[in-house]
């Protein structure tokens, strides 16, 4: 039995493909087929393999309890499905002709296959939770949504084609986005975690990295980009920026939590107390060795130091605590994510070495 997809030039064969075929995915919903299907034999497009259920999706669906007007097919996007409100890519989805409603193709499948699932839970709480916001650290509105990617080989071959790269991390603390809520400007390729919305200071006051002046956020368009004073790589997206001195920092290196010491190894400058997830791939100026975790830095000179290479004392008396505090390796006391110094009570860096009392 042959069947015409509106989307290939050849007829497609009907098949069942079995549990054995675990490396087929479908073109349309990009899971793996098992069960009744059509496949192009061509020897050039061997590649092209759809559910049946899926190659039977007309090219224009209407579903006037889920949405007033028509929908109709597009190719190749990343989209925000109205649907189920996730960031996407795929090689079919469903666009309104009138207005910008997108769904999914599974969404579309769905809702064109039971017309009860337009009022289904999960479907109205999709549609709830994709609002638009205007917020500082952009210049267009910001879509929530949940970044939630099928991490196989086929879409994220997919996905980095559409995206043009193949990071998928926050424009702000620079950690990946994988099932995350995000607010995204698509046209922008613009992200950013919804916790880095909520939690982005409108200044920062006493950088370690440029403590003389107060950094204000600026957006940075699309194809743009400026070197970071702290970590050397590129600012993308937003920076955190002074202009009075042109300096452009990471949002995550302005807000670096760390202190500045004064130490006879590097008498001209003050030396910060770094970990890896502000600058990696540096080598200490002592032993000439990867500097790992933990380290001291004057990024003006782009001098390094272990902190073994640096002559701290392995012990240290302090007058509020009856025993000697010894010098450990970097640790958590929990999984609170905010950690305090007992003696200042100001917030620490859990990559950073610590007197402890064992």
């Amino acid at each position: 039995m042959e069947f015409k997809h509106f989307l290939h030039p050849h007829n497609l064969n009907f098949t069942e493909v079995g549990k054995e075929n675990d490396c087929m995915r479908c073109f349309g919903c990009l899971d793996v087929i098992y069960g009744p299907a059509y496949i192009c034999n061509t020897f050039d497009d061997g590649d092209f393999v759809m559910h049946k259920s899926c190659a039977e999706l007309p090219p224009q669906i209407q579903t006037n309890t889920f949405h007033p007007h028509p929908l109709r097919f597009t190719v190749g996007e990343v989209i925000v499905c109205d649907g189920c409100a996730k960031l996407l890519a795929s090689f079919i989805n469903y666009r309104c002709i009138d207005c910008t409603f997108n769904l999914d193709f599974r969404c579309a499948l769905a809702i064109s296959n039971d017309y009860e699932l337009a009022d289904h839970v999960s479907l109205q709480e999709g549609r709830r939770s994709k609002t638009t916001i205007h917020h500082f650290s952009h210049y267009h509105q910001l879509t929530r949504s949940k970044f939630s990617l099928m991490k196989t080989e086929k879409v994220m071959e997919i996905f980095n084609y559409l995206w043009g790269s193949d990071e998928f991390k926050c424009m702000a603390c620079k950690q990946e986005l994988h099932g995350t809520l995000t607010y995204t400007c698509l046209p922008c390729r613009f992200v950013l975690h919804e916790s880095c919305v909520n939690d982005m200071p409108r200044q920062v006051l006493h950088s370690p990295f440029h403590p003389q002046h107060i950094l204000l956020p600026r957006p940075i368009r699309k194809d743009s980009s400026h070197g970071c004073s702290a970590c050397k790589y590129d600012v993308e997206g937003i920076s955190f920026y002074c202009n009075q001195c042109d300096v452009s920092l990471h949002v995550s290196c302005a807000k670096y939590k760390t202190r500045a010491i004064k130490h006879n190894c590097h008498p001209d400058h003050h030396l910060l107390h770094l970990g890896k997830s502000i600058i990696s791939e540096l080598c200490c100026s002592a032993c000439d060795k990867d500097c790992g975790d933990s380290f001291f830095s004057c990024i003006k000179c782009e001098f390094c130091l272990h902190v073994e290479c640096i002559p701290l004392p392995p012990s240290a008396q302090q007058k509020r605590h009856l025993h000697p505090l010894m010098l450990v390796n970097p640790c958590a006391e929990d999984d609170s994510g905010v950690y305090y110094c007992e003696a200042c009570e100001t917030e620490r860096n859990p990559e950073h070495h610590v007197y402890y009392c064992e």
